[in-house]
């Protein structure tokens, strides 16, 4: 779920740059031929009737400027629905907003602006250029204010008390010296060799992570006609080539399609997506260019991943196993790396620390372990030695009243969103959304 109170705190700024350059972002995705060739409003979901559509879908896909994974994906959904949710609340709560503010909004837009002043022709020209008319536009922008002003209206009975706002102070002005004990895969000693039978299963089971590509076998099609590219994509998956087509450079076209073309592969051969009002469809001229590297070739590296997935399994016990050797202050084979005066926030950064060690690390006698706690990169255990503790200057505290109002403003929509989904019908479009 999306941090509510960052969101909407930034509302505004989004709001005046809604449809800048990340509007025209490159689109493209293995599943959306079916965001493409059908129509923009159908409905990825409904929330008590109302439809999320696929265009809601790709404007938050494209502000977020990411690579689109399965998680990623779950939390724009989730957002789309909380936005819903709350937009429904608020209008029944009587929160309006006027088509006054909704105007000084886009007037103040740069996007819309000829000579520093809103001029109309530009502000319909570039709603066209992102599949906007200016009715579904200043619809968005009002029900994004409304939603703000209703999420400022119930996050502004959040309070601190003394008590809360000392204890966060003295977590935000403590600094730590220490160890890091970082456990990789590589730390493991297994007594482990893949049979032939299990290297075999393994490389039939991952054919796809070793298959060789020829970018010079790569062709693709343009048009602005969406009827000509459903042909083509038809055809094309039909086993024909149509005429037309292009061959990829790579050295002037790899800077914009580089990335998009190298999701292509034997499960994923076709890739549709536009740019503006420019369609362009890829694909492999030659299937035999994609051929996967034989067993013989790849017999290495599937002994390497075998490995270290029998690794990267034993890692957690592995790691749990130095911390009680630490604990009970025996030596330990994982070389620390030493830190000093850190505060809590920026390790946190590094290692997903549990809540309930927050305050031990500030007050329990050292030297004191915490951990093993899952580092950055999803791999890693790492565990907390923490010698030393110190105390600095106190800087900004009306920034720690701040962020832990803001912390318990967040805990509350959560709260409110809980409440809100409880009590609401949410259908979603399985087909749509596992194929965007």
């Amino acid at each position: 779920m999306f941090e509510f109170i960052r969101k909407h705190k930034e509302t505004f700024a989004i709001l005046s740059g809604i449809v800048t350059a990340a509007f025209f972002l490159w689109n493209f995705a293995a599943g959306n031929i079916t965001s493409l060739f059908h129509s923009s409003e159908n409905c990825i979901a409904k929330v008590n009737g109302d439809c999320i559509s696929i265009a809601d879908f790709r404007r938050v896909a494209m502000r977020t400027n990411q690579q689109m994974t399965p998680i990623l994906k779950q939390e724009i959904l989730n957002s789309l629905i909380d936005d819903d949710l709350l937009y429904e609340q608020a209008k029944k709560e009587g929160f309006l907003v006027s088509n006054k503010e909704v105007a000084d909004i886009i007037s103040k837009d740069p996007s819309f602006q000829v000579d520093g002043k809103f001029n109309f022709e530009r502000y319909k020209a570039v709603l066209a250029e992102a599949g906007y008319t200016p009715e579904t536009y200043e619809a968005y922008i009002k029900k994004q204010l409304t939603i703000q002003k209703y999420t400022l209206f119930i996050t502004n009975a959040s309070y601190v008390s003394d008590i809360e706002l000392n204890a966060a102070n003295t977590i935000n002005n403590t600094l730590l010296s220490g160890k890091a004990y970082i456990i990789d895969p590589n730390s493991v000693n297994i007594n482990y060799t893949p049979t032939e039978q299990e290297i075999e299963d393994y490389y039939n089971k991952h054919k796809d992570e070793f298959k060789v590509v020829n970018p010079s076998s790569i062709i693709y099609w343009e048009t602005t006609d969406k009827n000509k590219a459903r042909e083509i994509y038809m055809a094309l998956k039909s086993g024909k080539i149509p005429p037309g087509f292009k061959a990829f450079d790579e050295k002037t076209m790899s800077k914009t399609f580089g990335a998009v073309v190298k999701a292509l592969n034997p499960q994923n051969p076709i890739i549709v997506g536009n740019v503006g009002n420019n369609i362009y469809i890829f694909t492999y001229q030659n299937t035999k260019n994609t051929a996967i590297m034989p067993l013989s070739q790849a017999k290495n590296q599937v002994i390497q991943d075998l490995i270290m997935e029998k690794k990267i399994l034993a890692l957690k016990d592995f790691a749990k196993n130095i911390y009680n050797s630490l604990k009970a202050k025996k030596p330990v084979s994982i070389k620390p790396v030493a830190f000093n005066n850190l505060p809590l926030s920026r390790i946190s950064t590094m290692v997903d620390i549990k809540s309930s060690d927050i305050v031990p690390m500030v007050t329990e006698k050292t030297p004191a372990f915490f951990g093993p706690y899952v580092s950055a990169n999803g791999i890693d255990y790492v565990i907390i030695e923490v010698d030393s503790r110190s105390i600095k200057n106190q800087q900004n505290p009306e920034n720690t009243f701040a962020q832990l109002l803001s912390l318990k403003a967040n805990v509350l929509m959560n709260y409110l969103i809980k409440y809100l989904r409880a009590h609401a019908k949410i259908d979603i479009n399985k087909n749509l959304y596992n194929n965007l």
